[in-house]
C-alpha cells in the first residue's frame, strides 16, 4: 500500500515525541471531513491532496500505536467509526458539486461503503476475520481520488456504490458459510 511507505516513517518520527495515537486519528478524521467541504467548493485537486494526507495519518495512528505499545480497543473503534464521517463527507462533497446529477448514485456510495463497513464488524462481532471482497476502504478511496482527478464524478459514485454492494455481499456470503461451520 502506497500509504504505509509514509505512514510507517512518520509513525517512527512522531514515536519520538510522544504523540498519542488518537491525536492522530481526530487529525486524519478533520482532514477527511476538510476534504469534503473542498470537493463542495470546487477545489477538486486540494481535495485530492487533502484526502491522500488524511489516508497517510489513518495509517501513521495505528502504525504508532503498534509502534510504541498503544494499541487500544478505544483506538481501533475510533479510527474505524471516524473513518465513516470521512467516507460521507468525501462523497457528499462529491454530490454537491451536481446534486440533480449525482444525488442518487451518491446516496448509494454511501449506502454501499456503510455495508462494507457493517458486514466486517458484524461478523467479528461473532468471532469471523473478515477482510474478503474487492471493495475494501483503500480500494474506494483510490477510486475516488482518481475519479476527482478525472473529473468523472457520476461514474465514480457509480463504481463505489457497486463495489461496495459486491464486497458487501460477498462478505454476508462468506460470513454466513463461516457461521454455519461453527
Amino acid at each position: 500500500m502506497v500509504y504505509r511507505r509514509i505512514s510507517k516513517p512518520l509513525a517512527r518520527f512522531l514515536s519520538r515525541f510522544s504523540v498519542n495515537p488518537n491525536l492522530i486519528t481526530i487529525i486524519a478524521t478533520i482532514l477527511g471531513i476538510l476534504a469534503g467541504f473542498v470537493i463542495f467548493y470546487g477545489r477538486i485537486y486540494l481535495g485530492i491532496v487533502i484526502i491522500f494526507v488524511s489516508q497517510i495519518l489513518d495509517c501513521t495512528d495505528g502504525d504508532l500505536a503498534r509502534l510504541t505499545g498503544k494499541v487500544t480497543t478505544v483506538g481501533g473503534y475510533l479510527d474505524r467509526v471516524f473513518d465513516r464521517f470521512v467516507d460521507s463527507a468525501i462523497i457528499i462533497g462529491i454530490i454537491a458539486l451536481n446534486p440533480g446529477e449525482l444525488w442518487f448514485a451518491g446516496v448509494f456510495a454511501i449506502v454501499g461503503s456503510f455495508g462494507v463497513s457493517i458486514s466486517r464488524a458484524m461478523a467479528e462481532a461473532y468471532g469471523i476475520e473478515c477482510k474478503v471482497g474487492l471493495g475494501g476502504r483503500d480500494t474506494r478511496i483510490a477510486i475516488i481520488m482518481l475519479g476527482l482527478f478525472l473529473r468523472e464524478y457520476l461514474i465514480t459514485l457509480v463504481i463505489i456504490a457497486v463495489l461496495g454492494f459486491m464486497t458487501t455481499l460477498h462478505r454476508m456470503f462468506y460470513s454466513v458459510r463461516e457461521l454455519r461451520d461453527h
